[in-house]
């Protein structure tokens, strides 16, 4: 017979978890587990009963077998700052989107993309400064926002309005990470959720006369997508475009090359196997996945992994934890890149990067192109060395990355000349918001 999940989601405002769970979500989730004995709890959290689910076994069935069952649960938060769009809805209109979709993200479609992101990466990392520390997330933030940019809108990062486009991505995405009201209030600063509407708003502009330009193959590929209105064309050309897939794309690559950076020897290894870079890439994202986990709203009671999941209540299956499951992944906190040509060697499934069943990210294969594309062409042109003595702890919201600036050099494999940093004369942080 099933059983509710262990815990109490407490009372109305006065039980609400969510500071606790922000201020140190993995401290949170590990000391919950093991006061109710079970990866599976109840709690309140965003001031709704809640049920975390921390089973990769759960997880699994959670998303592949009852996802109809199951609403996305970010549109009260998130349709403002992005419109409607993949990501908030549900039902015939949500399959009807993916299908369309889809298209520009087949096997095939991808290949004609590949061109233009060998060109973009070569373009971005050809000045990278050798000999001297660099932030590796500042420099895969900035490299991915413009791979993205540049794939998407076909903006030309010479000219002097694509870094203004960039600032306006970085001002949406806080929109995403802040309390989601608008108020201007004369003579006080305006909400960071303001400035992100206002962002959107400015974003959509671009879009508009990238759109009217005609002048890259994407928007228009978007454009000839069946029962598209033009809302929805800017509204998805707005989401392809925003910080939220750099902001994924560069907590990946940081993750790599700092596992790989007190190795030198093994990226030669990597740059000749493209199978051992694989299983790299696995491990990766299955210690660090870039985003801890992703929330869904229970429309229909499910009975799963022996649970019962109440009509109504909320979800939160937490990638971080599953990836973890010792059920799953012996040494489940260790990076051990061979268990995926030994005992796991089948269980990709069990991943949940970017999702899993019917609402599987529609351009994963995509994000792995982009990511080998880097991985690859740096790996060909420098050889990544991390600083020794450096605090690697990371930090999970919005995105996994380090707490601090973490710092590798690149050695140029054909040259050993020195140059500058990218923090000119310093190695402190930089000014200005990097998150």
């Amino acid at each position: 017979m099933a059983k509710s999940a262990p815990g109490t989601a407490g009372l109305p405002l006065l039980g609400d978890k969510s500071y606790e769970f922000y201020k140190n979500p993995v401290k949170f989730l590990m000391k919950r587990m093991a006061d109710n004995k079970s990866r599976v709890f109840l709690t309140r959290f965003l001031n709704k009963p809640t049920v975390f689910v921390g089973s990769n076994k759960v997880v699994h069935e959670l998303l592949n077998e009852h996802s109809d069952k199951l609403e996305l649960g970010y549109k009260q938060f998130m349709e403002e700052i992005y419109g409607e769009n993949i990501l908030f809805t549900d039902g015939d209109f949500s399959t009807g989107l993916r299908d369309a979709l889809s298209e520009l993200f087949t096997v095939d479609a991808i290949k004609t993309y590949q061109s233009d992101i060998d060109r973009i990466v070569k373009n971005a990392i050809k000045d990278i400064l050798t000999g001297a520390p660099v932030c590796i997330y500042m420099l895969f933030k900035k490299l991915a926002i413009e791979i993205c940019l540049s794939l998407f809108l076909g903006l030309d990062f010479s000219q002097s309005d694509a870094s203004l486009v960039t600032d306006l991505t970085v001002t949406h995405w806080h929109g995403i990470i802040s309390v989601p009201v608008a108020v201007k209030i004369p003579m006080m600063n305006e909400t960071t959720y303001s400035k992100a509407l206002d962002a959107k708003r400015k974003l959509l502009e671009v879009i508009n006369e990238r759109r009217k330009e005609k002048c890259h193959q994407f928007p228009q590929h978007v454009e000839r997508l069946p029962n598209f209105s033009d809302v929805l064309v800017n509204n998805h050309l707005l989401l392809f475009t925003s910080a939220l897939i750099p902001k994924a794309l560069s907590s990946i690559l940081t993750s790599f090359m700092i596992e790989i950076g007190s190795e030198v020897g093994n990226q030669n290894m990597l740059l000749e196997d493209p199978d051992l870079l694989e299983r790299y890439l696995l491990e990766v994202v299955r210690l660090y996945p870039p985003f801890l986990g992703g929330r869904r709203i229970i429309r229909e009671e499910v009975i799963c992994g022996g649970f019962r999941f109440p009509a109504g209540h909320a979800l939160l299956y937490m990638t971080y934890a599953a990836h973890r499951d010792p059920d799953v992944f012996d040494q489940p906190d260790a990076f051990m890149p061979e268990r995926w040509s030994q005992h796991n060697k089948n269980d990709q499934d069990k991943l949940f990067t970017l999702g899993a069943g019917p609402r599987q990210c529609i351009g994963e294969q995509l994000v792995w192109t982009i990511i080998k594309t880097v991985i690859n062409e740096l790996l060909r042109g420098y050889t990544v060395k991390l600083l020794p003595d450096q605090d690697l702890a990371y930090k999970w919201l919005p995105v996994s990355r380090p707490k601090g600036n973490v710092l590798v050099t690149f050695q140029g494999r054909n040259s050993n000349s020195l140059s500058r940093s990218l923090y000119p004369d310093t190695v402190d942080k930089p000014k200005g918001e990097y998150l």
